[in-house]
């Protein structure tokens, strides 16, 4: 019943989200530099779900569960995610962001946002008992709510996968997990806004 729920929970945020982009980190940056930051973690949860202490008849195996924890940085320069692998260098004066994101097999903070290929791919059949979903949680996304109109999102050098783009006061970037997985060069995400 509760798989039945979480599956059902989770089908709006994979509508809503191009490329199964469930999973990732969106900051509202305000003029002065601080943030608030809301983090989307997809896990294998051992808890077990209310609902599974009300259901019987049922030898429960596996549970799924999107994580979401919301918090605030003074400041966004000071926010450091795990390793390092992800840096923040915010130019408040110039109207300009620009995001740092090293990709290696160990980089901290796409361990801590999904679980490994092979779980996601068992967590997909938590979400779709059908099977129509092979992988759940393969492509993140860093969302900024700018202060103002975003002017420009850009990212280089180009690696497989990785787009940036902007509408209104947003600026996003999304990136397959295998690609940030994989060794290659840092990817330097810029953002302006007006």
């Amino acid at each position: 019943m509760h798989l039945l729920r979480l599956a059902v929970w989770l089908l709006p945020c994979l509508a809503a989200c191009s490329g199964n982009e469930i999973v990732g980190l969106h900051i509202r940056l305000h003029p002065d530099g601080a943030a608030d930051v809301t983090a989307r973690a997809l896990v294998a949860s051992p808890s077990p779900s209310p609902a599974e202490a009300v259901v019987k008849g049922v030898d429960w195996h596996q549970r799924a569960a999107l994580m979401h924890s919301q918090g605030a940085a003074a400041k966004l320069a000071d926010l450091r995610f795990g390793d390092d692998a992800l840096q923040f260098v915010p130019r408040m004066d110039a109207n300009k962001l620009t995001v740092r994101i090293a990709r290696s097999a160990t980089a901290g903070w796409v361990a801590a946002l999904v679980p490994d290929k092979r779980t996601r791919g068992e967590l997909a059949g938590v979400y779709d008992p059908r099977r129509k979903t092979t992988e759940v949680g393969d492509t993140l996304r860093l969302e900024f709510d700018l202060p103002g109109a975003a002017v420009s999102s850009s990212v280089l050098p180009s690696a497989r996968g990785v787009e940036a783009d902007r509408d209104g006061k947003r600026a996003w970037l999304s990136i397959p997990v295998e690609t940030a997985r994989e060794a290659g060069e840092t990817l330097t995400w810029d953002v302006t806004w007006n």
